[in-house]
């Protein structure tokens, strides 16, 4: 089941059917929340926040965000997504131009069929990342046939492990992203700098039109003319 949802600021009629619903098996509820926990951002807890940390522990949902990415313009992580399915897995899309002051969250859920291989390697860098790793494919793993006993059994044996064990590492690690410059000294710290360089210029090209047009309808004084300069008295 997949649930859109949608909270209005300061309106929480949705907000109050979502607290009264029991999620379901290989549930998926994805939407814009408008609400602040540490759950997804650090900072003060704001607009039911801890409610709805509640609600997905309550229910045994993961949040498939990764925690302190930005989903809107202004640097706040409002668009959630929340999952019982194992290895499904959220990636903010900064660079996808939409024309909203929202980035795109990419979701991706686990299928039956062979995956496609990744764009670029994935790594694991941290401990934590690395137990995450081990953690998804011991519970992807009752997924996997068993039977090998024919050519094809054995085929179909291979083509979920090698799923099980991709879709295990997008989701517990993070892509070595490729640069043009392959400078060493471009950080994760640069790439969020340049992330809120985008955001920034995204909502900046959409407030300058309205500008542009205030002050062309404001009145135009012209430049005194060289002669009434000269009759001037000092």
């Amino acid at each position: 089941m997949v649930v859109n949802f949608y909270r209005q600021p300061h309106y929480d009629a949705a907000l109050k059917i979502l607290l009264r619903w029991s999620a379901t098996d290989k549930c998926l509820v994805s939407g814009d929340f408008n609400a602040k926990h540490s759950s997804w951002q650090a900072g003060r807890q704001e607009h039911r926040g801890e409610d709805i940390a509640f609600w997905a522990v309550g229910n045994r949902l993961s949040l498939l965000n990764a925690v302190d990415v930005p989903t809107h313009a202004r640097g706040r992580t409002i668009d959630l997504a929340f999952s019982n399915i194992p290895l499904a897995d959220a990636v903010v899309e900064d660079h996808l131009a939409t024309g909203s002051d929202h980035f795109t969250l990419s979701i991706t859920l686990p299928g039956q069929d062979l995956a496609p291989p990744p764009l670029c390697k994935i790594r694991l860098n941290s401990d934590e990342e690395l137990k995450r790793f081990v953690e998804l494919v011991e519970a992807g793993a009752a997924s996997i046939p068993t039977a090998t006993s024919s050519p094809s059994e054995l085929d179909n044996f291979a083509a979920a492990l090698v799923n099980l064990l991709g879709c295990a590492a997008r989701a517990a690690g993070r892509p070595v992203r490729k640069t043009t410059h392959g400078a060493l000294w471009w950080t994760e710290g640069c790439a969020k700098a340049a992330a809120n360089y985008r955001a920034w210029r995204r909502v900046s090209s959409r407030i300058r039109p309205r500008s542009a047009a205030s002050q062309a309808g404001a009145p135009q004084r012209s430049a005194p003319s060289k002669t009434s300069l000269l009759a001037q008295p000092d």
